[in-house]
């Protein structure tokens, strides 16, 4: 292994490869280790209440939340009642996107920072970074939209609002009585999700302003940077001046 170069940290690549790496961990961190609840309040007669969590998390399938009815007979239970949704491959997809970047953002910097020379002095290797940033910067922008579209229906479909009082999906009798008051109580937090989408479309605009850098480490642009300059070496060149 050559001595570690650190000064490629200072360099526009080597510095947007170590922001890809914090920024990727912070997108797939914050969607993995959500966990939240939404609740409502049924009260029954006698004032009676019965408390209805409706947990959810990564990865999102919904329907796995059900609660028995009648909720205010939970001894003679007849049905479930289960949350609409299943989200798994848009959040997985999302994830997966996150720590695959992760992982060859910290291979690329490894390279940059021991094997410098060796990638300045091979002409397909930062065409292979260019190439893999491109298609890291697309897959950042699909998976953010289809995440992003996934966790507005998580939101709609983990408001107990659309579980009480949608009778099309869920008739749920005892909130439509006249006996049985039903009140929404929580509608879960749903903050490190908002952020793990912002995330996602910053970690999208990152690698691709991160082309700029690599594409002039190719062999691309550096012939036209030399066509460009002036060879004062040459006799032609010095009876020009």
């Amino acid at each position: 292994m050559m001595p570690a170069n650190t000064e490629v940290l200072k360099e526009p690549r080597g510095f947007i490869k170590f922001l890809e790496i914090v920024i990727a961990i912070f997108a797939f961190a914050t969607t993995t280790s959500h966990h939240s609840e939404s609740q409502f309040e049924v009260l029954c007669p006698g004032d009676t209440t019965k408390v209805v969590p409706l947990p959810f998390g990564y990865p999102y399938k919904l329907d796995d939340t059900c609660f028995g009815i009648p909720v205010c007979d939970p001894k003679n239970i007849t049905s479930h009642i289960c949350v609409y949704g299943n989200y798994i491959s848009s959040a997985e997809f999302y994830v997966f996107v996150g720590v695959m970047a992760f992982l060859y953002a910290l291979a690329a910097l490894i390279l940059y920072v021991f094997w410098d020379e060796q990638y300045q002095q091979n002409e397909k290797v930062p065409i292979v970074d260019f190439v893999v940033t491109i298609v890291f910067a697309a897959l950042w922008l699909i998976s953010s939209s289809a995440w992003a579209d996934a966790l507005t229906k998580v939101k709609h479909y983990t408001d107990p609002a659309d579980v009480i009082f949608d009778k099309t999906r869920n008739p749920f009798p005892e909130c439509q009585g006249h006996n049985v008051t039903c009140e929404v109580t929580s509608q879960g937090n749903f903050a490190s999700l908002n952020v793990s989408i912002i995330f996602g479309f910053l970690n999208m605009l990152i690698w691709a302003g991160n082309l700029w850098f690599l594409y002039k480490e190719t062999k691309w642009f550096k012939p036209t940077v030399a066509k460009s300059s002036p060879d004062y070496s040459s006799p032609d060149s010095a009876q020009g001046m």
